[in-house]
């Protein structure tokens, strides 16, 4: 594995295809908050193992005793922020991006495909992604696109 990527916590901020700039930045508050609780500092190391083996350094925002309030649930935010570190390194591994999200009771959590949608067939060769994150000391992502 070659020397770790930078993965900006805060690029989700810039918002997605599916993901409006005010849900990224509220994204990247939930990766922040999950992270700091779990003791870890900037520059972090996340291993990605999978279809892809990558590494990336994390950076993100400092957290403040507003967020850890808004982000008290921490189910909820441990998932936030599963979802936004994978459509990070989703975007960094591949040409895909988040398109759509899924409805509840379809399996998956978001469609992936490329900026270039095709009206006809919006979602013609594109990818579901379904998400699960878990807390621990450990930061490691599986990434299987099927």
């Amino acid at each position: 594995m070659n020397e770790p990527r930078k993965l900006v916590i805060t690029d989700l901020a810039k918002g997605l295809p599916a993901i409006t700039p005010s849900f990224g930045a509220a994204l990247a508050e939930a990766c922040a908050v999950c992270l700091e609780e779990q003791k870890h500092s900037q520059g972090a190391e996340i291993t990605v193992n999978g279809d892809f083996d990558a590494k990336f350094e994390l950076s993100w925002q400092p957290v403040t005793e507003q967020m850890l309030r808004c982000w008290n649930d921490e189910e909820f935010t441990t998932e936030q922020a599963a979802y936004g570190i994978a459509f990070l390194i989703v975007r960094e591994l591949t040409d895909l991006t988040v398109i759509e999200r899924s409805r509840k009771g379809t399996g998956f959590d978001y469609w992936l495909g490329t900026t270039d949608v095709d009206e006809g067939q919006p979602f013609k060769n594109k990818v579901r992604l379904e998400v699960s994150g878990i807390r621990c000391m450990v930061i490691q992502a599986v990434l299987k696109l099927e």
